[in-house]
């Protein structure tokens, strides 16, 4: 072997081998560390993957958490509009009765005179308090009552608006 060296020495050169034999190592070693990286490479592109599988999940999640919640709501707000309306509806009906119930007013001859406005010197009715009184036709006495009915359902709905915090997930 020492003579097939011998041989092959003087063309070329020791320095020549010397650099043939460092590349040589080098190349071995950057393919096992070109080795070393791709293994890595692929570890964190399986992290990767895995990461954006649990994001979409995460998400996924969300989402449905979301649209239950405004299901909720809804189905509450629906429960709680419901209950005012049903509210309402008694509230108008009673205090239509109520206005029902009353005796029509006679017609009052102050009220008849021409759209004079009541003087110092008359005197109120005797089946009235004094001062300002005033008589209502029966139909703005029932708008009265169903706008009344309306707004003290509205009030209570209000009400449980306040008192009934959403919960927090």
């Amino acid at each position: 072997m020492g003579a097939a060296f011998a041989r092959f020495t003087p063309p070329l050169g020791i320095a020549a081998l010397t650099v043939i034999a460092a590349l040589s190592t080098a190349l071995a070693l950057t393919r096992g560390k070109l080795a070393d990286v791709r293994k890595d490479l692929r570890v964190e592109q399986a992290l990767h993957e895995t990461d954006i599988a649990n994001v979409k999940a995460a998400q996924a999640k969300a989402n449905a958490d979301w649209q239950a919640e405004i299901t909720r709501v809804q189905t509450e707000n629906r429960r709680m509009t419901d209950e005012a309306d049903r509210r309402a509806d008694a509230g108008r009906t009673d205090y239509a009765a109520r206005v029902m119930r009353l005796p029509a007013a006679a017609a009052d001859p102050r009220l008849s005179g021409g759209g004079a406005l009541p003087g110092p010197g008359d005197t109120p009715s005797p089946d009235r308090p004094g001062g300002d009184s005033i008589l209502l036709a029966r139909a703005d006495a029932l708008i009265c009552a169903t706008n009344t009915a309306r707004l003290q359902a509205a009030h209570v709905w209000a009400l449980g608006l306040a008192v009934e915090p959403t919960p927090r997930r």
